[in-house]
Order: C-alpha cells, then sequence, then structure tokens
C-alpha cells in the first residue's frame, strides 16, 4: 500500500510498518451516518474511538484480534506484518488488534490501526523505538517527528506511532488516489487527533523506562532514544538499556544508560565491560571508567567510556552514523567527541546520578 511504501520510518531503515489490511470498498458518503462501528473485541474495543477527524470505526467491521484471549492464534500476525511477527515476538509482543476507520464523505480513504500489546513497557517502547529510530540516524530529515500523545508519539509520512505502558498502536492512511503530497496533507489533518484520542484513552503509565529516563535531555535530538531489551552493544551480560542520540553542532554522540535493580548487578555490568578485548580501565570519573572500542557491522570502530553511578552505568560513545571508513582524522575529529569531552560529559551524568 501507498502509505505503508511511504512510512517515514521504513524507506530509510528497511523496515516496514506492517502491511494494512486488504482495501476496503469505497465507503458510502452515509457511512458514519449513524456514529460509526463497534469493536467486537471487548479487550480493546475502549481504546478506539468511534470516530475522529470526519472518519468512524467500519460500520462492516473488519477488525481482527490475535494472540492471548482472541479468537486468532498469534502466529497469524506473521501475514499481517509482512514477515515480520519475530521482530514483535522479540521484543514480547502478546496481542494485536487490527482495525479500521472509513470516511463519513465516503470514498477510498481508510485509516488502519494495528494495536500490539507487549509483556512488559520495555518491549513495547522497545518496538516502538524500532519504529521511529531502528538502524536509521534520528538526524535524517525522514525519521518521524514527535506529536502530542500518551507517552510518545511519532508522525512519519501517512503514518503515525504510539505508545503508552505495554501499548503500541501503528496508524496508517491509506487512500490509493492521492499523490504523496495530498496524502500526506490528508493524514495530518486526521491522524494526529487519533493518536491523542487512543493515548488517553490506552492504560498504564506514560512514563519512560528507567533507563531511557537517565538519559540527558540536553542536546538530544527529537525522538532519539533506542531502547534494547536484549545485550546492549551485543556484550553478552551487559543486559537491556537505552541509547540517546545527541549533536552539539557538527558533533555527533551517543549517551548509554543501563539501570540495574540494585548497585552490585550494575557493578556487574561495569566489570562484564571491562571484560571485553582491548578495553582498558581510566581513572578520574567516579569509582573508575572503562574505555573500549566498539565495532558495529563494517563501519569503523567507536570510541566509548563508561562509568557506574549508583545503581545506572553510563557510556558516552561516538555515532557511528556519521563515521565511514577510509576517514581522515580531520574529517573524524570534526564529527565526534574527543575522550576528554566524552570523559568531561561522563563526568556530569555520574555526579548528577
Amino acid at each position: 500500500m501507498l502509505a505503508a511504501a511511504l512510512s517515514a520510518g521504513c524507506s530509510k531503515k528497511e523496515e516496514r510498518q506492517g502491511a494494512p489490511p486488504p482495501p476496503a470498498p469505497a465507503a458510502r458518503p452515509d457511512a458514519c451516518a449513524d456514529g460509526g462501528g463497534t469493536l467486537n473485541d471487548a479487550a480493546s474495543a475502549p481504546f478506539f474511538p468511534r470516530t475522529t477527524g470526519g472518519f468512524c470505526l467500519d460500520p462492516n467491521g473488519a477488525a481482527k484480534a490475535f494472540g492471548e484471549s482472541a479468537p486468532l492464534p498469534l502466529d497469524s500476525i506473521c501475514d499481517m506484518f509482512d514477515g515480520e511477527c519475530e521482530i514483535y515476538k522479540g521484543f514480547g509482543v502478546r496481542r494485536v488488534v487490527e482495525a479500521r476507520y472509513v470516511s463519513g464523505a465516503g470514498g477510498t480513504a481508510t485509516v488502519d490501526v494495528h494495536l500490539s500489546k507487549f509483556g512488559s513497557t520495555e518491549g513495547a517502547y522497545g518496538m516502538f523505538t524500532k519504529r521511529t529510530v531502528g538502524d536509521g540516524d534520528p538526524a535524517d530529515e525522514a525519521t518521524p517527528r514527535p506529536i502530542e500523545g500518551g507517552g510518545a508519539a511519532a508522525m512519519g509520512i501517512g503514518n503515525a506511532y504510539l505508545w503508552r505502558g505495554q501499548y503500541l498502536a501503528e496508524i496508517t492512511y491509506n487512500d490509493e488516489a492521492l499523490a504523496e503530497a495530498t496524502l500526506k496533507a490528508a493524514s495530518e489533518k486526521v491522524l494526529p487527533g487519533l493518536v491523542k484520542e487512543m493515548g488517553e484513552k490506552l492504560p498504564g503509565e506514560p512514563s519512560l523506562p528507567p533507563a531511557a529516563l537517565a538519559l540527558p535531555g540536553d542536546s538530544r535530538i527529537p525522538l532519539g532514544i533506542r531502547y534494547e531489551t536484549r545485550d546492549v552493544l551485543g556484550v553478552d551480560g551487559a543486559g537491556p538499556g537505552a541509547f540517546g542520540y545527541y549533536k552539539e553542532g557538527d558533533k555527533r554522540y551517543r549517551v548509554l544508560a543501563v539501570v540495574r535493580d540494585d548497585v552490585d548487578q550494575a557493578k556487574d555490568v561495569l566489570s562484564t565491560l571491562a571484560k571485553q578485548p582491548g578495553a582498558v580501565r581510566e581513572k578520574g570519573i567516579g569509582g573508575g571508567a572503562v574505555r573500549l572500542m566498539h565495532k558495529e557491522g563494517e563501519g569503523p570502530a567507536t570510541e566509548w567510556l563508561f562509568a557506574r553511578a549508583d545503581k545506572a552505568v553510563y557510556g558516552v560513545g561516538d555515532e557511528s552514523r556519521v563515521l565511514r571508513n577510509g576517514m581522515t582524522a580531520d574529517e573524524h575529529a570534526k564529527v565526534t567527541l574527543e575522550k576528554d569531552a566524552k570523559a568531561a560529559r561522563l563526568k556530569k551524568l555520574v555526579a548528577a546520578r
């Protein structure tokens, strides 16, 4: 579908939002005259407004529920999400509801919603950041922009994302009759309102997971957080954590926050990092810091400094998205922080904890 193909979280990051349902027949001009349809899924019906922005829930149904306490098995989402079901399962998805809104003015425009419930807040938020940042650079102009709703929400081209608690809503405006610019304008009139309404109805706290909350806000790029539910940096035993993406002039860098239940667990994380090949201990930051070089894919290695503060471990490292093999020393220095600058930011984080 056009809206899925134009998803800002997809074209630049080689990801797909999940294919919308098959095209619906053109809606009658009086499709919403009776106030719209209703969802036959009692567990999720309270989260969907019957009408929104001139659209209403499809009076002819088309809603489906998968997974826990649903008539359809969870594995059926593999067809709906076009082969991405293993990604959702990796973040702990438990239930998915698919619903559709049709235009009260008639025509072929629809708004399709996939509402996923995950086993944890961290899983739902992790999937949200997978969609908004993924493996890309949040500074890229194609990255969705933040909008109001729930705990976090974003608007792309013809689509929107909403996170709150254990829930993630992926919302797509579809109309094959519209060109990209017209579709974008039409979706801007409808989706932000629906996101805000659903964000108010969804249960759960809107607060970010502790590791994401621990990231500093100054100089952070809008929507510049990626939450990993597995071992950060691919280091066995490091556990989950949150990356923040930062920009100061030409300089780019990341901050990593790992928050554990107690001090001993945080000490174990720092010890694990110190055992990585080439890692060295550094003095002068808190109770001691660790420096290591991390290689991500085929790109050049990035420098990281880590230190512990109470139950948290912080890291400040290079932004791999602005580095390339073969850069000169001057080119590299222009877009990265020197070691002393990383240390200064790390000291500030440790002192503020």
